[in-house]
C-alpha cells in the first residue's frame, strides 16, 4: 500500500515537472516565433504591435487609429483578459523586434506620446 502511494506521488511530481517544463518551453518557443513573425512582417513592409489584456480602455480605438494614420502601425489586439503563456510569449518576442524598429524610425517616445494624446481624445472603440 505504501509503495503504491509513493508511485502515485512520483507520477504526480513527474507530471507537474513536465507541465512546468512544457509551459516554459512553449513560452520560449512562442517568443522565438514572435520574433520570426515580426522580422517577416518588417520584410513585407508591415509595422504592427500586439496588444492584450482587457477589456480595452475607452481610448484604445483612438490610439489604434492614430498609430495607423501617423506611422502606418497596425494595432493588433491578440487576446483579452485570459491569456496563455504562448500568446504572451509570442507578443513579447514580436513586440521586442517591432518595438526596436518603431523606435528606430520614429523615436523613443512616439508610441507613448500618441497614447497620451489618445487618452485625452474622446473615446472610440478599437
Amino acid at each position: 500500500m505504501c509503495g503504491m502511494s509513493l508511485l502515485k506521488i512520483a507520477l504526480g511530481v513527474g507530471v507537474l515537472a513536465f507541465v512546468a517544463c512544457y509551459s516554459t518551453q512553449g513560452s520560449w518557443l512562442a517568443e522565438n516565433k514572435g520574433r520570426a513573425d515580426a522580422r517577416k512582417d518588417l520584410k513585407a513592409g508591415k509595422l504592427k504591435v500586439e496588444v492584450m489584456g482587457g477589456p480595452p480602455a475607452p481610448w484604445e480605438g483612438t490610439y489604434g487609429r492614430l498609430l495607423k494614420e501617423r506611422y502606418g502601425i497596425e494595432y493588433n489586439w491578440v487576446a483579452d483578459c485570459v491569456v496563455s503563456d504562448q500568446v504572451i510569449g509570442h507578443a513579447k518576442g514580436y513586440n521586442e523586434i517591432m518595438g526596436a524598429e518603431i523606435t528606430r524610425r520614429f523615436g523613443k517616445d512616439a508610441l507613448g506620446k500618441t497614447a497620451e494624446e489618445a487618452r485625452k481624445t474622446p473615446a472610440t472603440t478599437p
